[in-house]
């Protein structure tokens, strides 16, 4: 803790990692040091959260009074629902994939689900309507750590953590994030970076809009008959977004132009410092 006092006195801006409406440790001390130029991120279940806080009218002005920053539009939409305005701004970039290979011969539909502890916010649910739905397609679910998922169908592979998943984007048709609750998920990215098609639970550019089981089947049905017929090919659109705008350097690029402007804005008396982009201290809340 004395470290971030440290940091905090003699930097030009802090960035949090991890959203909230109520003061936690690094907040409290921000605060107390009159920190002035401040963003906080918002990243996923942060949301959750602090809903139940707004709900209990725990809004804390100090905070709302920051800068706060979202991972997806969203989740910048949530916080606005606070009381708190929020803007979207990407910090998640994408693998590089120089060559994403062609499609696979066999149609077939990958999945995460991590913990059977969070099966509904997974939609394990979903997982396991669609799949008993559609046996002649094959179901492939990665990243299992905690639980068991019982009444797995037989067209369904399930694997636990996967250290380097690319073999298994280059063997799946397409990416189903069936989840109620989301941020920036990297396996999307990734999935669109590899050329593969995107079910999501959100609108997201080059992926497949599907609110429900429902839905999903519909779309997995349609893209089955285009693979089928030979009219299937990569999601060309996926690799364009990605290249265009989830790369490590334009990522890189779009939050150090951000900061800087932050930084030199005349709402401080900070406005004719000189930018040194290594004085920006960021921390995570992890819920202090």
């Amino acid at each position: 803790m004395a470290s971030k006092v440290k940091d905090l006195r003699r930097c030009d801006l802090a960035f949090t990692y991890g959203g909230r409406i109520t003061m936690g440790k690094f907040l409290w001390i921000a605060r107390g040091l009159g920190t002035q130029k401040l963003v906080i991120f918002w990243a996923g279940s942060d949301t959750l959260y602090a809903k139940a806080d707004s709900g209990a009218g725990k809004l804390d002005p100090w905070i709302a009074s920051k800068i706060h920053w979202a991972a997806t539009p969203w989740l910048a939409e949530e916080v606005h629902s606070f009381g708190v305005p929020c803007e979207y701004v990407p910090v998640n970039w994408a693998p590089t994939v120089l060559h994403p290979k062609p499609l696979p011969y066999k149609f077939s539909v990958l999945v995460y689900l991590p913990d059977m502890k969070k099966e509904s916010l997974y939609g394990a649910d979903r997982i396991l309507e669609v799949a008993r739905a559609l046996p002649q397609m094959e179901f492939t679910v990665v990243g299992l750590r905690e639980g068991r998922l019982d009444g797995a169908p037989p067209n369904m592979k399930i694997h636990g953590w996967i250290n380097d998943m690319t073999p298994f984007y280059e063997k799946a048709s397409l990416l189903w994030r069936p989840v109620r609750h989301d941020g920036m998920s990297f396996m999307v990215l990734a999935a669109l970076a590899h050329g593969r098609h995107v079910l999501w639970s959100y609108p997201f550019p080059a992926c497949s809009h599907v609110a429900g089981a429902s839905e999903a089947r519909k779309e997995l049905e349609r893209l089955n008959v285009l693979h089928a017929t030979g009219a299937l090919g990569a999601n060309e659109a996926g690799i364009r977004v990605i290249a265009e705008n989830f790369t490590r350097e334009k990522i890189r690029e779009g939050i150090l132009k951000r900061w800087e402007e932050i930084i030199l804005s005349p709402e401080t008396p900070s406005l004719r410092k000189v930018v040194q982009r290594d004085r920006v201290i960021a921390a995570r809340e992890s819920g202090n």
